[in-house]
């Protein structure tokens, strides 16, 4: 069905708009399509009501928002709880309108944040049934209650908010080539050689002030992550550099390592040098045709030989799959799965593919909307890996997914990641270090602030005394 969009709250317009995205290809924005229209009117301090409209088809239902979501009355965050509640109310109300007109009906019903599990916690913390409130409440599936229900049971002793605590990322947005998929803003390693180094040096220096903020505010540091981008590309000089700085005195350092052409026996020697405790070796897929499609300039048997060469060090060990890329069949996915088993990593990653602007597998028209080939490949991870012994323990949903489904990390027992956890759930500061990075600073235990760094290489460099200035600012 092709539909043209209209609502008369300008700042709700693009969580509708997920709403309706996430029923593609059954809805289709199209200027020329049917008008459907969403009115939110007599707003006063407790009640609204809401009317939509399409074809002949019209509802109108009045609310009156749930006084246990709200904040007190004097507190800076009423408004924002009160539009909050307005916002998920009027939003199931158009999951319900869309699902009638189309037939057709979401896993996660109504909800498109990020943060599910999130959502989950804060629904227990006010003492409400979160189980009840997301089937009859938010539309949510059985099987994905089940699902979010369970990795809040398994990030216990994770899941907790500590002022005096903080976690500390790292972005080296630089890789050796860029996969089909990705829309990240990270730039190709061999057309930006010679600002390899100089980034190196800032960063280095943005680590330095961020050690010192942290002393100065005696704060403990949980976990240090550091991603990209593909941190292996840098040579050898400027990554033990960056290893080295980001040092801290805690129990969990990642590092991202991913792209099994950039993992060698010297990274690793420098990575078991100073202290990393949880690395990546990323297939995505174990099927050859897959990669070369998807522009992964490695094969299969590298990625066996860098496994079972990290596996000579006390690493703890995360592989990542993607459902639904390009050419792959359910038997394909499910062959990945098995593969990854088999190796016994610590965490396996199971994430839906999402196609944001930006990649060149959008750019190309590539059409990922099966819903059922989708939920097929990810229910078969999710049986598969539980019955092996893994634990899903942190989830996240993105825009333009695939059957609307999401991300999930699984763990062996004990082998749960501390930063996947504090950063989905919100439950922790984070520090972040190098372009495109994002600080976030939790107060009072809910209130969250975000800053973040200039996202391009170049931008990043000619800004480097602002960015200190601002970080300092920020954090004092």
């Amino acid at each position: 069905m092709k539909i043209k969009f209209a609502c008369n709250k300008q700042e709700f317009d693009n969580d509708y708009r997920d709403i309706l995205r996430a029923f593609y290809p059954y809805i289709v924005f199209d200027d020329y399509g049917e008008l459907l229209s969403l009115e939110l009117n007599k707003i006063e301090e407790n009640i609204f009501d809401c009317l939509i409209k399409c074809n002949n088809s019209k509802v109108l239902r009045s609310f009156t928002l749930d006084k246990v979501f709200l904040a007190d009355r004097e507190s800076q965050h009423y408004e924002i709880k009160r539009n909050a509640q307005i916002k998920r109310h009027s939003k199931v109300m158009l999951y319900d309108f869309i699902a009638k007109l189309t037939g057709q009906t979401l896993p996660y019903g109504s909800l498109t944040g990020i943060r599910p599990t999130k959502l989950y916690h804060e629904t227990l913390e006010k003492g409400l049934d979160a189980e009840k409130y997301f089937l009859d409440t938010l539309k949510v599936s059985q099987g994905k209650v089940d699902l979010i229900k369970n990795i809040c049971n398994n990030q216990r002793g994770i899941y907790q908010v500590r002022d005096n605590e903080v976690d500390v990322f790292v972005n080296i947005p630089i890789c050796v080539s860029r996969c089909s998929y990705c829309s990240f803003i990270s730039a190709e390693l061999n057309r930006i050689k010679q600002f390899v180094t100089p980034y190196c040096d800032i960063l280095i220096d943005e680590l330095k002030r961020t050690k010192k903020i942290i002393d100065k505010m005696g704060l403990k540091v949980s976990s240090v992550y550091i991603g990209g981008g593909t941190p292996t590309s840098l040579d050898d000089i400027n990554f033990e550099r960056i290893i080295k700085e980001s040092k801290f005195d805690c129990d969990e350092y990642t590092v991202e390592a991913g792209r099994p052409d950039t993992i060698t026996k010297s990274k690793l020697d420098i990575m078991s040098k100073y202290g990393v405790t949880r690395i990546s070796v990323n297939p995505q897929t174990f099927n050859q045709k897959t990669l070369d499609l998807i522009s992964r300039s490695h094969t299969i048997d590298e990625i066996y030989h860098v496994y079972n060469m990290a596996r000579g060090y006390d690493f703890d060990i995360n592989m990542d799959l993607i459902a639904m890329l390009p050419q792959e069949s359910e038997e394909d996915f499910r062959r990945s799965v098995d593969c990854a088993i088999a190796l016994d990593p610590d965490n396996i990653t199971v994430h839906t593919l999402a196609l944001k602007k930006g990649s060149a597998l959008k750019v190309g028209g590539y059409d990922n909307s099966s819903f059922e080939l989708a939920n097929s490949m990810v229910n078969y991870a999710q049986k598969a890996l539980e019955k092996s012994g893994y634990l899903p323990y942190y989830m996240y949903k993105q825009k333009y997914m695939s059957g609307n489904l999401e991300n999930v990390g699984y763990c062996k027992e004990g082998k749960a990641c501390i930063y996947n956890v504090h950063i989905m759930e919100e439950v922790s500061s984070i520090i972040a270090n190098g372009a495109g990075g994002i600080s976030k600073r939790i107060f009072d235990g809910d209130r969250l602030e975000r800053l973040a760094n200039p996202k391009g290489l170049d931008v990043y460099l000619q800004r480097r005394d602002k960015m200190l200035e601002d970080k300092e600012k920020f954090f004092s």
